[in-house]
């Protein structure tokens, strides 16, 4: 059989188990022992939590890297290349050996199914061994206990601030999703908390896991000092109890977020962190769709993968606390999973209007004409007759004028969505 392209190794993924999601790791566990993949053979730096993982992959991957060691970083979903999901030292790796990887899953797994994301985790894994990486650092895709990411037993694990979110997979409650998140913990490893209140049951379950919790306010610390342009991070790192003083933060990210790299990254280097490479790395630092700004026909475009009530409420803060001095006009489109209104409320007082934005080819993706009736009840809806991203954006435009702010919010999905279309407006003559 002609070897396959990535592109159409990724289709044959999508139609390859039943189930998109089917949490549980007796069958990744198993592929990745035939392909001798565990225990793995590099430190693993795991980040979990319900908003905010990203941010800490991206930030611990670029600190790390600034200091000369070859990381690895595991991310999902992607926003336009797969590529994107598996980097090393910051350089998205090349189809060949992503489709090199899925050739070896795939004789490895015989009569074994594996979702598109336990493909993509082993992929990653894989790639990660042949690249000799010093580090890897993995995001959980969801939950942690039974996610893929967990068959490795991590060095140094992160959580991230719990919110509702998933509640079909990881429960109805904070102390239910918070359990199932902490579960990537080990006996005897760091596990950095950076937020100042967590569900009980993260806490009784690292205790019950024998885990080294390093909670922010107790074992270590962090402040930031807004006042300044960028923002600035002092803390006193936990283990060392190193202080580092003025560190920027990124544009678009959680000071918390960062702050929990910085911890993560002090405990699983092989060597001091270093403060001029650090600014260093801080200062360049940007994190796709994660209030990414761009200027586009005279508008400021804010683009960001907020995705349940949570991330959309601390999105509309930050849209109120950075006016941009002129109407703001959103596209949304969103998981059939989420609690909608929940987003929409969130995200009203922020806006002066919104319009619906289908996601075609994407099961799990709530109809567009549904996404449009909650913002019509919450009186932000502009009146759309077409839900493509073509007609979005043209209906974002004629009701917007320059100086006006656009913000894409409400998946991935929808992000990679406006910004695919944009790509292509202005590469076509």
């Amino acid at each position: 059989m002609a070897e396959r392209s990535l592109g159409q190794w990724l289709t044959h993924l999508e139609a390859l188990h039943p189930q998109s999601i089917d949490l549980g790791l007796d069958r990744v566990a198993r592929v990745a022992r035939e392909l001798d993949l565990l225990p793995a053979p590099f430190p693993v730096l795991t980040v979990a939590g319900t908003n905010g993982k990203g941010s800490v992959v991206y930030t611990s991957d670029a600190l790390l890297t600034a200091h000369g060691l070859a990381c690895g970083r595991y991310t999902s979903p992607h926003l336009l290349h797969f590529n994107e999901r598996i980097t090393v030292a910051g350089v998205p790796v090349d189809d060949s050996a992503i489709v090199a990887a899925f050739e070896a899953i795939d004789a490895a797994r015989a009569a074994t199914t594996l979702t598109y994301f336990e493909f993509a985790t082993l992929a990653a894994l894989y790639v990660f061994r042949a690249r000799s990486v010093d580090i890897a650092v993995l995001e959980v895709g969801l939950g942690g206990r039974l996610d893929a990411v967990n068959i490795v037993d991590a060095r140094v694990a992160v959580i991230t601030a719990i919110a509702l979110d998933h509640q079909r997979w990881l429960g109805n409650s904070l102390d239910a999703i918070g359990r199932e998140k902490a579960g990537v913990a080990r006996s005897g490893i760091d596990v950095v908390l950076a937020e100042r209140a967590y569900p009980r049951s993260v806490l009784e379950t690292l205790e019950s896991l024998g885990s080294r919790v390093q909670r922010a306010g107790e074992h270590w610390d962090w402040s930031l000092q807004s006042s300044t342009e960028p923002p600035t991070l002092s803390l006193t790192l936990p283990g060392s109890g190193a202080r580092l003083e003025g560190l920027p933060v990124p544009p678009g990210l959680r000071a918390a977020n960062v702050a929990a790299a910085l911890a993560a990254a002090s405990l699983i280097a092989p060597l001091p962190l270093q403060p001029l490479r650090l600014r260093a790395a801080l200062d360049t630092l940007r994190v796709p769709a994660r209030r990414e700004l761009r200027r586009v026909q005279g508008r400021e475009l804010v683009l960001d993968v907020a995705h349940n009530p949570a991330a959309m409420q601390a999105l509309a803060a930050w849209l109120q606390a950075h006016p941009g001095g002129g109407a703001v006009y959103a596209a949304l489109g969103v998981m059939a999973d989420k609690d909608l209104p929940a987003m929409v409320q969130a995200l009203g007082p922020a806006v002066t209007g919104a319009l619906a934005l289908a996601l075609p080819g994407i099961d799990r993706a709530r109809p567009a004409e549904e996404v449009w009736q909650v913002l019509d009840a919450m009186g932000i809806a502009v009146p759309q007759a077409e839900f493509t991203v073509e007609a979005v954006w043209s209906q974002l435009l004629a009701h917007s004028a320059p100086g006006d702010r656009i913000v894409v919010c409400g998946s991935f999905h929808t992000v990679a969505g406006i910004m695919a279309h944009l790509q292509q407006s202005f590469t076509t003559p």
